[in-house]
């Protein structure tokens, strides 16, 4: 059993002023098929780098605090308490969460669980290679146009 609102974190990384949390509620739950993982961010962290998914979709519950939803240079906005935010495959689905407020923010990030996956960061021009056994960075992979 987990709650959403007393967690035990699975994952605490960063620097000790700005800490990421993260755990993986659906799987605590007993769920195969679902991701939904819950993120706690101070000030200054990220959940990553600005990506998007080929495979699976992505559905974001802002949750408390001010998170602010990054979809690339210079497009960007707050997201309040309550928001919904869908995230398709694709380049369309490009997106990065952060906190560039002074509060500690928390957002839940819902997902369908299709694997294997792919995942293009579009910034550092990585791709994470998803498997059931893990996550494989493949780093300075340029990014070739399909025929």
């Amino acid at each position: 059993m987990v709650n959403l609102f007393t967690p035990t974190w699975d994952a605490e990384v960063g620097e000790p002023q700005a800490k990421l949390r993260a755990v993986r509620l659906a799987r605590h739950a007993g769920a195969s098929r679902l991701v939904a993982n819950l993120y706690e961010l101070e000030p200054g962290t990220i959940v990553s780098p600005l990506h998007f998914h080929h495979a699976n979709e992505e559905l974001l519950f802002a949750i408390s605090g001010t998170a602010t939803l990054r979809r690339g240079a210079g497009d960007e906005r707050q997201l309040e308490p309550g928001e919904i935010v869908a995230f398709a495959p694709g380049r369309g689905g490009v997106h990065q969460i952060l906190n560039r407020s002074a509060e500690t923010a928390r957002v839940l990030i819902c997902a369908t669980n299709d694997l294997p996956e792919v995942a293009e960061q579009t910034e550092n021009h990585t791709v994470a290679v998803i498997t059931r056994n893990g996550v494989r960075l493949l780093e300075d992979q340029p990014h070739i146009p399909a025929t």
